[in-house]
């Protein structure tokens, strides 16, 4: 008797703790995007431009500074966080213009997913370096 008291106790805190859902993984939806970068020189002028692959681009629960995942830039530029759930996030990704007058560190979008199965598409991140 004692026994099956103890798993049904169990089994209720389980089933009551599962039901909070947050923001993160674990649903149907898509965040997706690109990466724009501008190639300055010492002296401030524009060099190259275009879509930069290779680039690290982060994802966090919005106003949260640590991120829960994150991915590389394909060599055009995209990127794709799949499998969220409903919420507001932020995605961002850090510059590296060590010789520009301005001081560009990141990069950041907040993008909000209310469907299941929605995908967002973010504006382009465009950094310096």
């Amino acid at each position: 008797m004692k026994k099956h008291f103890i798993i049904i106790c169990t089994l209720l805190i389980v089933v009551m703790t599962s039901c909070s859902k947050e923001e993160g993984y674990g649903g149907l939806a898509t965040i997706q995007g690109k990466v724009y970068g501008k190639d300055f020189n010492s002296h401030g002028a524009l060099v190259s431009e275009g879509y930069v692959g290779d680039m690290k681009v982060y994802i966090s629960k919005h106003d949260n500074p640590n991120y829960f995942d994150k991915v590389d830039t394909s060599y055009d530029g995209s990127y794709k966080f799949e499998y969220l759930q409903k919420g507001t996030y932020d995605v961002w990704v850090f510059g590296d213009c060590d010789s520009c007058a301005w001081a560009q560190v990141f990069a950041i979008e907040t993008v909000e997913i209310t469907s299941k199965r929605e995908t967002v598409e973010v504006d382009d991140l465009v950094i310096t370096f």
